[in-house]
């Protein structure tokens, strides 16, 4: 039986991250482009936010600033724009050029996403329910959202790893709370980040355990591009989806981005694997304070691990500088 994978890339919007949006109308487009011709399933092309920008960014205000940068051919591929807390109401409707909007929110803006995503999918919109943070939530609140989903009934619900804090068993549990609560026909999708080394075995890992029946999507990102440390890479995933799921994604367009433009980005702006960011995975902590300790030159790794043990539990969602600064 031929599963029902699908494979998101969030090069463009992920990657506005390290680079405030700003890649160059030329990059923009090649690397659209090149992954049209990868034949990836949605494109994730920025986010959508109230102001306007000018072609050389990934930050859009209106689906018509989209259609500057999109190639006329989109071959097989599906266009998405991600929305964090901003007014949606001036969102045109439905064209077939964006067909996704992904609503991405912490905790407290749960109303928010739920009520956004119901104006765009009143216009037309395919919309995804992405809660931030994943590991911040109670079996019981977790389900709360879940049960919300539910009633609103969007195309698609992420398990969001923000900290880069799961391991298998972490995604299990998560995975078959969303499996045996969410309607059936709900899209379960994977969003995750490299804190801790293991986002290539974890999609491994989660195509493994999911529902045959059940339709899935990936997360990934050229070279892994993303906010640091970075996120699953998308061309090692669509590697493993055409060997063991019979998937015809074609790497080389992917290798041809990376080379031609995500490469030279990360010599100027790096991201990877790295020590405190894996710390502050290992102890489910807002990433921020290792970048705080990263900061203060005279602390060597075993300080900023000893540092962020002591981080209690009131305080690993939202960064309390003052609260660091004391410990």
């Amino acid at each position: 039986m031929e599963r029902n994978i699908k494979l998101l890339d969030c090069t463009l919007r992920d990657g506005a991250h390290l680079n405030e949006g700003y890649f160059g109308k030329k990059t923009i487009e090649e690397t659209i482009k090149d992954l049209v011709e990868a034949k990836v399933d949605i494109i994730e092309v920025g986010f959508f936010d109230n102001k306007e920008h000018d072609d050389d960014h990934t930050y859009f205000s209106s689906i018509e600033e989209v259609k500057r940068i999109l190639p006329k051919n989109k071959d097989v591929s599906q266009f998405s724009l991600m929305a964090d807390f901003v007014d949606v109401d001036n969102v045109e409707p439905c064209d077939g050029t964006i067909e996704f909007f992904r609503l991405s929110f912490k905790r407290h803006r749960l109303d928010w996403a739920l009520s956004a995503a119901r104006k765009l999918m009143d216009k037309g919109y395919k919309c995804y329910i992405n809660p931030v943070n994943c590991n911040v939530y109670t079996d019981e609140q977790y389900l709360q959202v879940l049960k919300k989903v539910n009633e609103l009934h969007p195309y698609g619900f992420s398990i969001v790893d923000t900290f880069g804090v799961m391991r298998k068993p972490d995604l299990s549990h998560l995975y078959y709370l969303a499996e045996k609560n969410l309607a059936p026909d709900i899209t379960i999708g994977i969003h995750l980040h490299e804190n801790l080394g293991l986002a290539y075995s974890l999609a491994q890992h989660f195509l493994e355990i999911a529902n045959p029946m059940r339709k899935i999507s990936v997360d990934g990102s050229l070279l892994g591009m993303g906010r640091v440390p970075g996120n699953l890479c998308i061309e090692q995933i669509m590697d493993h989806l055409n060997l063991q799921y019979g998937k015809n994604y074609s790497t080389e367009p992917a290798y041809d981005a990376i080379d031609d433009f995500i490469a030279p980005i990360k010599k100027e702006i790096p991201w990877g694997y790295s020590i405190p960011y894996a710390l502050s995975g290992k102890y489910g902590l807002h990433r921020t304070y290792a970048e705080f300790l990263l900061g203060k030159n005279r602390l060597k790794t075993k300080d900023i691990q000893r540092i962020l043990r002591l981080i209690d539990k009131d305080h690993v969602e939202l960064f309390d500088e003052e609260y660091i600064e004391k410990l």
